[in-house]
C-alpha cells in the first residue's frame, strides 16, 4: 500500500529507510547531515545507476533495521529518469518480501538534483509500488508538493478499500509451555489471514540476529501488542526474567509515554485471568482465550479499532410528550 506523507522518512519508525544517492555513492548535504546524526553506515562504493543497496543499521538506528541507497541520479550527467526509478522500486519489493520488511520510509527519488517532476515519480510508485502487501510511505517535505498529490491521492483512492492499513502486531509470549507455543503459532497464522501483519519469532528471527535488539525494534514498530499470558508469562514478567522480562521493561516505559488512556498492549488471558497476568497489567482489560478460539473476531475488533458500539436512535415519542408533561 502507498500513502503520501509530509515530512521527512526520518520522523517515523519503518523496516527499511531509503535515502537518495547518485551513481558515485556521494550524497548530497541534507543526506549526509541526517546519516552522520543517526549513525547510519555510508554506502561505500558506487552503486550502479538505477539500482539500490542495502545495509543493516546493525541496532545503531533504532527507528529502521536497514537503510537503502537508491542511485536515483546518474553521476555521470547530474540527472536521473523515470526507468531508474521503477527498477529501484523493483528492488525495493525484493529485498522487502526477502526481509520481512511491511514498512518502507521513502522519498520521491530523482525530484531533487535528478530533476523529475514529482507528480511523475509518484505515478511511477503507484504503478510499481501501489498493489504491494506492505506498507510504502513515501515522504514530501514540500507543502505545495503534498497538497497537489495528497489531492491526486484522495481522488485516485476515494472508494478503495486497501486504504485500510494492515495492522502491525507483535505477539509477546513464554516458551515454557509447548501447548502455549503451538497456540501463538495458531493465532499468528488466523491473524495474518485475516490481513493482520502479525510478527512472530518463529516467523521472523533468523539465526545470528540480535535477540533483545530484535524483540526492542518489533515492540517500538507494533501499532498493537498482544500478551499472552500463562503462568510462566506472569512470572517471568513479574521476576524480569528472560526474553519475557526484557520485554517487560521495554513495554513499561513505553506505556508509560503513551498515557493512561493507550490501547497498544492487549492481554490475552490463557487460563485464569488473575494467577497468569503479569502485576502492571492486572488492571488493564484483557480478553479470554477461551473468547478468542469461539471467535477471533473479538480480537481482530480490538485489532483494526472498530467502535462497536450501536448507533444512538431518535429519542422515544412517548418520552417527548411526557416531557411536556413535566413541563407544563
Amino acid at each position: 500500500m502507498l500513502k503520501i506523507k509530509r515530512g521527512s522518512v526520518f520522523d517515523e519508525k519503518c523496516d527499511l529507510i531509503v535515502l537518495p544517492c547518485s551513481s558515485s555513492g556521494s550524497v548530497t548535504s541534507w543526506v549526509k547531515r541526517e546519516i552522520e546524526q543517526n549513525n547510519l553506515p555510508y554506502p561505500g562504493a558506487p552503486i550502479p545507476f538505477g539500482q539500490l543497496r542495502v545495509l543493516s543499521t546493525e541496532a545503531r538506528y533504532t527507528k529502521a533495521d536497514f537503510v537503502g541507497y537508491a542511485a536515483s541520479v546518474d553521476a555521470r550527467t547530474t540527472s536521473s529518469a523515470l526507468s531508474a526509478i521503477e527498477q529501484i522500486s523493483l528492488d525495493l519489493i525484493a529485498f522487502s518480501k526477502q526481509n520481512d520488511c511491511s514498512i518502507v520510509n521513502i522519498p520521491l527519488l530523482g525530484t531533487g538534483v535528478g530533476g523529475l517532476d514529482p507528480v511523475e515519480v509518484f505515478n511511477a510508485y503507484e504503478r510499481v509500488l501501489g498493489r504491494e502487501n506492505f506498507n510504502v510511505n513515501a515522504y514530501i517535505p514540500d507543502k505545495n508538493v503534498y497538497q497537489l498529490l495528497y489531492g491526486k491521492e484522495s481522488i485516485g483512492h476515494q472508494h478503495d478499500e486497501e486504504l485500510i492499513e494492515h495492522p502491525r502486531v507483535f505477539i509477546s509470549y513464554s516458551w515454557k509451555d509447548d501447548s502455549v507455543k503451538n497456540w501463538v503459532f495458531e493465532l499468528a497464522t488466523s491473524l495474518c489471514a485475516n490481513g493482520v501483519d502479525a510478527r512472530l519469532d518463529r516467523f521472523h528471527l533468523r539465526p545470528g540476529m540480535d535477540l533483545p535488539q530484535w524483540m526492542t525494534n518489533e515492540l517500538i514498530k507494533a501499532s498493537k501488542v498482544l500478551l499472552v499470558c500463562d503462568s510462566h508469562y506472569a512470572e517471568k514478567a513479574d521476576m524480569r526474567k528472560a526474553g519475557v522480562g526484557w520485554e517487560t521493561m521495554i513495554i513499561q516505559g513505553d506505556m508509560m509515554l503513551q498515557g493512561e488512556m493507550n490501547t497498544k498492549y492487549i492481554v490475552i488471558a490463557y487460563g485464569d485471568f488473575e494467577k497468569n497476568t503479569p502485576i502492571y497489567m492486572k488492571s488493564k482489560l484483557g480478553i479470554s482465550k477461551l473468547d478468542i478460539d469461539k471467535d477471533i473476531n473479538s480480537l481482530l475488533q480490538h485489532i483494526f479499532e472498530i467502535d462497536t458500539a450501536p448507533k444512538i436512535g431518535a429519542i422515544p415519542e412517548w418520552v417527548k410528550q411526557k416531557k411536556k408533561s413535566v413541563k407544563v
